[in-house]
Protein backbone atom coordinates (compact mmCIF):
# COMPACT_ATOMS: atom_id res chain seq x y z
CA UNK A 1 0.00 0.00 0.00
CA UNK A 2 1.82 3.39 -1.74
CA UNK A 3 -1.28 5.61 -0.96
CA UNK A 4 -0.74 9.10 0.10
CA UNK A 5 -2.72 10.40 3.20
CA UNK A 6 -5.51 13.04 2.88
CA UNK A 7 -3.90 16.67 1.94
CA UNK A 8 -5.83 18.34 4.77
CA UNK A 9 -5.23 15.53 7.50
CA UNK A 10 -1.37 16.14 6.15
CA UNK A 11 -2.15 20.14 6.91
CA UNK A 12 -3.58 19.39 10.56
CA UNK A 13 -0.85 16.61 11.33
CA UNK A 14 1.71 19.26 10.20
CA UNK A 15 0.42 21.81 13.11
CA UNK A 16 0.09 19.39 15.58
CA UNK A 17 3.76 18.88 14.46
CA UNK A 18 4.66 22.16 14.98
CA UNK A 19 2.46 23.01 18.10
CA UNK A 20 4.09 19.50 19.94
CA UNK A 21 0.41 17.95 20.09
CA UNK A 22 2.40 14.71 20.79
CA UNK A 23 5.37 16.24 23.67
CA UNK A 24 3.23 15.47 26.93
CA UNK A 25 4.27 18.85 29.01
CA UNK A 26 3.01 21.10 25.53
CA UNK A 27 0.01 23.21 25.65
CA UNK A 28 -1.44 21.75 22.89
CA UNK A 29 -1.24 17.81 24.45
CA UNK A 30 -2.91 19.55 27.56
CA UNK A 31 -5.74 20.88 25.75
CA UNK A 32 -6.08 17.57 23.57
CA UNK A 33 -5.93 20.53 20.78
CA UNK A 34 -3.52 19.60 17.98
CA UNK A 35 -4.36 22.84 16.44
CA UNK A 36 -3.97 25.25 19.11
CA UNK A 37 -7.83 26.56 17.73
CA UNK A 38 -9.27 29.62 19.86
CA UNK A 39 -13.00 29.77 20.05
CA UNK A 40 -14.43 32.16 18.45
CA UNK A 41 -18.14 31.49 19.40
CA UNK A 42 -20.44 32.92 22.32
CA UNK A 43 -18.76 33.24 25.77
CA UNK A 44 -20.02 29.98 27.21
CA UNK A 45 -20.18 28.01 24.07
CA UNK A 46 -16.70 26.17 24.72
CA UNK A 47 -14.56 25.65 27.07
CA UNK A 48 -11.83 27.73 27.07
CA UNK A 49 -8.41 28.21 28.67
CA UNK A 50 -7.41 31.43 29.93
CA UNK A 51 -6.11 32.64 26.60
CA UNK A 52 -8.67 31.68 24.43
CA UNK A 53 -7.83 27.97 23.17
CA UNK A 54 -10.69 25.73 23.03
CA UNK A 55 -10.45 22.90 25.41
CA UNK A 56 -11.60 19.38 24.45
CA UNK A 57 -12.17 16.23 26.21
CA UNK A 58 -10.15 13.87 23.79
CA UNK A 59 -7.47 14.20 21.65
CA UNK A 60 -9.69 12.55 18.56
CA UNK A 61 -12.20 15.53 19.56
CA UNK A 62 -9.86 18.20 18.77
CA UNK A 63 -7.99 16.67 16.03
CA UNK A 64 -12.03 16.27 14.20
CA UNK A 65 -12.33 19.75 15.22
CA UNK A 66 -9.08 21.12 13.78
CA UNK A 67 -10.05 19.35 10.07
CA UNK A 68 -13.30 19.95 10.03
CA UNK A 69 -11.68 23.88 10.56
CA UNK A 70 -9.35 23.28 8.06
CA UNK A 71 -11.77 22.07 5.51
CA UNK A 72 -14.30 25.53 6.36
CA UNK A 73 -10.62 27.84 6.16
CA UNK A 74 -9.84 26.51 3.15
CA UNK A 75 -13.08 26.49 1.36
CA UNK A 76 -13.55 30.21 1.68
CA UNK A 77 -16.83 29.36 4.66
CA UNK A 78 -14.96 30.82 7.75
CA UNK A 79 -15.09 34.05 9.19
CA UNK A 80 -11.32 34.45 8.78
CA UNK A 81 -11.03 35.35 5.27
CA UNK A 82 -9.09 32.69 4.05
CA UNK A 83 -9.95 30.99 0.85
CA UNK A 84 -8.84 28.34 -1.83
CA UNK A 85 -7.16 31.72 -3.69
CA UNK A 86 -4.74 32.27 -0.61
CA UNK A 87 -1.24 30.96 -0.10
CA UNK A 88 0.01 28.19 2.33
CA UNK A 89 1.60 31.50 4.17
CA UNK A 90 -1.81 33.17 4.70
CA UNK A 91 -3.60 30.03 6.58
CA UNK A 92 -0.78 29.61 9.11
CA UNK A 93 -0.73 32.88 9.88
CA UNK A 94 -4.30 32.36 11.06
CA UNK A 95 -3.50 29.41 12.53
CA UNK A 96 -0.45 31.63 14.57
CA UNK A 97 2.16 30.20 12.47
CA UNK A 98 3.86 33.15 12.03
CA UNK A 99 8.14 32.51 12.66
CA UNK A 100 9.73 31.41 9.53
CA UNK A 101 11.26 28.20 11.80
CA UNK A 102 7.94 27.24 12.17
CA UNK A 103 6.63 27.60 8.55
CA UNK A 104 9.56 25.92 7.58
CA UNK A 105 8.76 23.02 9.78
CA UNK A 106 5.28 22.92 8.28
CA UNK A 107 6.79 22.89 4.75
CA UNK A 108 9.16 20.35 5.35
CA UNK A 109 6.45 18.22 7.21
CA UNK A 110 3.75 18.58 4.18
CA UNK A 111 6.56 17.61 1.63
CA UNK A 112 7.74 14.41 3.23
CA UNK A 113 4.16 13.47 3.96
CA UNK A 114 2.74 14.61 0.79
CA UNK A 115 5.67 13.35 -1.20
CA UNK A 116 5.77 16.48 -3.12
CA UNK A 117 9.16 18.73 -3.03
CA UNK A 118 7.11 21.82 -4.77
CA UNK A 119 5.45 22.34 -1.95
CA UNK A 120 5.75 25.93 -0.28
CA UNK A 121 4.52 28.65 1.72
CA UNK A 122 3.28 29.93 -1.84
CA UNK A 123 1.64 27.04 -2.58
CA UNK A 124 -2.29 27.89 -3.19
CA UNK A 125 -5.01 26.59 -0.71
CA UNK A 126 -6.30 24.70 -3.78
CA UNK A 127 -3.97 22.05 -3.83
CA UNK A 128 -5.19 20.88 0.03
CA UNK A 129 -8.59 21.26 -1.45
CA UNK A 130 -8.27 18.58 -4.55
CA UNK A 131 -9.86 15.58 -3.41
CA UNK A 132 -7.48 12.34 -3.79
CA UNK A 133 -8.87 10.49 -6.73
Amino acid sequence: MNELPDKIESLVDALSFVNMAYKADSLAYRLRNPALLRSFGRPGKNEIDENGYRIYPTFRAGYQSAVFDAVIKISGRSNSGINKTDLLRNLLGVYGINQDKDQTQVVSFLRKALQNPDISLQTPLSYFAEVKK
